[in-house]
């Protein structure tokens, strides 16, 4: 994962996809702020909102499983509910069969990120779940999300 320093001077301009979501009542842990385990859950909300949504990606169509391997999140400031967030995604890495994401959290009206994470995905054979490469349309999908300095 990147240096925490330059982590925490990611911007939102730096994130080719960026998703509103909103924080739950029951977001928040004893002390107030959003509970450590919901940072992953608002990540994987934007990661699968872009594949299955935007993207249109169908893995069964191409006999593939997606695995997470690896993921991190790094806390920088808290969020809170009520709190609109804006998630930022992009790749910073496509390999032959695995994928790295890079994702922020910024509270809405703030340009301050305040958390930062990464979520590695391998891509498997739906049968023998074993790695399998990358088919173009895979790739194609995930183009538009490949940060300028990254990849």
């Amino acid at each position: 994962m990147s240096d925490s320093k330059l982590e925490r001077s990611w911007r939102r301009e730096d994130f080719p996809f960026r998703r509103q979501l909103q924080t739950r009542w029951r977001d928040n842990d004893r002390y107030g702020h959003i509970n450590n385990a919901v940072y992953y859950t608002l990540y994987e909300q934007i990661l699968m909102g872009y594949l299955e949504e935007t993207a249109a990606l169908d893995l069964d169509a191409h006999g593939l499983r997606c695995y997470t391997v690896e993921n991190g999140c790094r806390y920088h400031s808290a969020l809170v509910h009520p709190c609109a967030i804006e998630a930022g995604l992009r790749v910073s890495r496509i390999g032959r069969s695995s994928v790295r994401y890079e994702l922020a959290l910024f509270a809405a009206g703030d340009d301050a990120v305040r958390a930062t994470g990464h979520v590695v995905d391998v891509f498997v054979d739906a049968e023998s779940e074993r790695p399998a490469e990358l088919p173009s349309a895979v790739r194609d999908a995930l183009a538009p999300l490949i940060a300028n300095d990254s990849a």
